[in-house]
């Protein structure tokens, strides 16, 4: 069989010369698979509004934002991989631009090795010891206590409603609140803090009328004078 000759220019008889062209690399991210890269976002789609992450901050919490945001979309497993690479910030993507091609088919995938690279980020989970640890004081009012010891309770997903209530009325003081949350013991933590308020009221409003007692002290206390001198003998 006779190979076909090289095309010619008609006008002038010179050959041409085909080029091939150079394959580059498809669109999108190389670290998606195929079927992650051939999936398109839903009509109407709006990023998530929980912010970027970046390598300051804690990766499982940005995680937890993330499936909760996408947990009334129903988005399914692929479309979340693509819905996640937009939530992390410039500096994270180059992270995720370094990885190998294509090992990820599924959330699961991202969720696995965006955690094991950024493991060194997370909060260290404290026991129910620093709950154990934590003072009212004797001159510490009630509202500011409930509200540090909330904020300490959330860094102790494991303590349970019994280990709460009993470091919670551990660090009071022997008030009023102390001796009827004792004398009357309730069945959870909810009910606890729900008793709080009345006592707070009364609390503040105690301190608002010392203050004001101190205040008219000091207005109506009698102004000092200098003494006068001796008189002087007349010569």
């Amino acid at each position: 069989m006779a190979e076909s000759s090289p095309p010619r220019d008609a006008k002038k008889g010179k050959i041409i010369v085909l080029r091939e062209e150079p394959r580059g690399e498809p669109d999108g991210q190389m670290s998606f698979s195929l079927r992650v890269l051939e999936e398109k976002l839903p009509k109407g789609y709006k990023p998530p509004a929980i912010g970027e992450y970046d390598d300051s901050k804690d990766p499982k919490d940005h995680l937890r934002k993330f499936q909760n945001a996408v947990l009334l979309h129903q988005y399914n497993d692929v479309i979340k991989c693509q819905v996640f690479l937009n939530t992390l910030s410039d500096s994270t993507q180059k992270w995720f631009d370094g990885l190998p091609n294509g090992p990820i088919t599924w959330f699961h995938d991202f969720k696995t090795i965006f955690l094991c690279h950024f493991a060194s980020n997370r909060k260290y989970q404290k026991t129910y010891h620093y709950l154990f640890a934590l003072k009212q004081g004797l001159a510490g009012p009630l509202r500011s206590y409930i509200k540090h010891f909330n904020q300490m309770a959330q860094d102790v997903p494991s303590a349970t409603f019994e280990m709460l209530m009993s470091a919670f009325s551990h660090g009071l003081v022997e008030g009023e609140f102390f001796r009827d949350i004792i004398r009357d013991p309730l069945k959870n933590f909810d009910e606890m803090l729900g008793k709080a308020p009345s006592y707070i009221n009364v609390e503040e409003a105690q301190a608002a009328r010392r203050k004001a007692g101190k205040a008219h002290t000091r207005t109506n206390k009698p102004e000092k004078r200098s003494p006068h001198p001796p008189a002087q003998p007349l010569p």
